[in-house]
């Protein structure tokens, strides 16, 4: 390996590690957690320049990209660095407040100091890997080792997360270390199962990718072998996951694959299709249908149930969606900063009558939207908007506007980070998927997968797998 190749490789090598470790930190939502990755992005971010410079070769990143990201960490940087308060509870409702003196006290600040801060950090580290990403993905070999990373680690997140399941409470306070009961809904590093839903939803996406291209390729059945696997092991850790969020999501991803997968045969291949073989798919296919009614006769899946409607029946109730919608309204250009959600609700739950400790504490809306809208504002949230729809917009049209593929790793591939994406975004509409660490970082992954297809780079595919591919070309396998 030549020392250009070495020092181009290191940055690409540690975002894989980062991608591993995401999850399995603990999802990235513990303190030590969020901390080891900011030092992860910091060390990627500086391996990132030393290589850019070492080759005098700027990223290959859309301005379009670059604009709305630096508006993003200006506005929350500002609004860190003005922050007009530091608060502490005093009750789940009630805080108290002390003044953090900001140089301008007129101008728009953070509500809370220390939180807008500390969560600064994380996004400036996600979106600067998110950075990385589209200069990455232009590449198809890198494209592929990241795929293979997050379903590779979807899949470990539904082992742990069954076999935690099926020890039961002993486990759960050896992996925790907090009684058992405090993780009653946790699911292996996630102390939400929503959460860790929404996770082994991206990976179960790309598993079924990986599998429908296996199954077009001829000769090449252990592979298709080895994801059918891969497809099992997820789909029973999303059904052992008590959350019926995960549930539907799985139902809809693999209406998105397959439909996708099925036109497309049914375009291209229909004529030659071999019966036998289909008789072998048709086989597994029932055998994972036969999986699923086990699960759901085993009594303990019935009590899960039961417990699952009566927990949700219980959030529904005390849910604040007056107090969300009321501080919506009243919340400025700017927002009230990073992570400043939590100090800003309690006022307004007084407010509609629900300080009672019933109602608990809502440290994140579960509704991102109506988070980021209070948190970033009017502006920020257009910024998000522009950088989250565009993103996925153009993934799409480069997507359809390229031949059928059905055997190529590439095109399926981007179809199944397109769909993981509405996934996402589908479930941000009633929990809190992207204010966690581990899953932001994945879905802005697959999001600079989008951007970096739809960004024609002016050079020609000729130059190996380390050469950026230019739109329209992205679909070789």
């Amino acid at each position: 390996m030549t020392l250009d190749r070495a020092i181009t490789d290191v940055p690409r090598w540690v975002f894989l590690c980062i991608l591993a470790y995401a999850p399995l930190g603990y999802g990235c939502a513990a303190t030590e957690s969020i901390v080891t990755f900011n030092q992860f992005a910091a060390v990627l971010a500086i391996a990132w320049a030393v290589a850019c410079l070492w080759r005098r070769r700027w990223p290959t990143v859309s301005w379009l990209v670059v604009g709305p990201v630096t508006l993003l960490l200006l506005q929350g940087w500002w609004m860190a660095g003005n922050a007009h308060f530091t608060y502490y509870y005093v009750t789940w409702t009630r805080l108290g407040r002390v003044w953090a003196n900001p140089s301008y006290p007129t101008w728009p600040g953070a509500l809370d100091r220390d939180l807008s801060h500390d969560s600064m950090l994380h996004v400036t580290g996600v979106l600067v890997l998110f950075l990385f990403a589209c200069d990455l993905m232009v590449r198809p070999v890198w494209r592929k080792r990241v795929w293979f990373t997050m379903a590779m680690t979807a899949l470990a997140v539904a082992v742990v997360g069954t076999a935690l399941k099926l020890a039961g409470p002993p486990a759960w306070e050896w992996f925790w270390i907090m009684p058992a009961i405090k993780v009653e809904a946790a699911f292996c590093t996630y102390l939400y199962h929503g959460n860790a839903a929404t996770l082994m939803g991206i990976g179960w996406a790309l598993a079924l990718g990986y599998m429908a291209v296996a199954a077009s390729q001829k000769r090449h059945s252990m592979r298709q072998a080895g994801w059918m696997v891969v497809v099992l092991g997820l789909l029973v850790g999303i059904f052992i996951n008590t959350s019926r969020a995960g549930w539907l999501l799985a139902v809809i991803l693999a209406l998105f694959v397959g439909g996708r997968y099925g036109w497309a045969w049914w375009r291209t291949a229909r004529e030659q299709f071999d019966w036998r073989l289909g008789l072998i798919q048709g086989g597994l296919l029932l055998g994972v249908v036969a999986v699923l009614v086990v699960l759901g006769l085993n009594a303990n899946w019935k009590l899960n149930l039961v417990r699952l409607k009566t927990v949700t029946k219980n959030i529904e109730q005390r849910y604040p969606a007056q107090a969300y919608e009321q501080l919506a309204k009243d919340t400025d250009m700017l927002g009230n900063g990073a992570d400043c959600f939590q100090t800003a609700l309690p006022p307004y739950m007084e407010m509609f009558g629900m300080s009672d400790e019933k109602y608990g504490f809502w440290g994140n809306a579960h509704n991102d939207y109506y988070q980021y809208l209070i948190e970033w504002g009017w502006s920020g949230s257009m910024w998000w908007i522009i950088l989250i729809l565009g993103g996925l917009m153009l993934g799409l049209r480069d997507h359809f506007r390229l031949p059928m593929l059905r055997d190529s790793t590439q095109w399926m591939l981007g179809f199944c980070g397109c769909a993981a994406m509405v996934a996402v975004l589908l479930h941000a509409r009633w929990d809190f998927p992207l204010e966690i660490v581990s899953i932001r970082l994945y879905f802005f992954t697959l999001l600079a997968d989008a951007w970096a297809r739809a960004s024609d780079t002016g050079e020609t595919l000729s130059l190996g797998a380390d050469a950026p591919v230019p739109a329209g070309h992205s679909f070789s396998s």
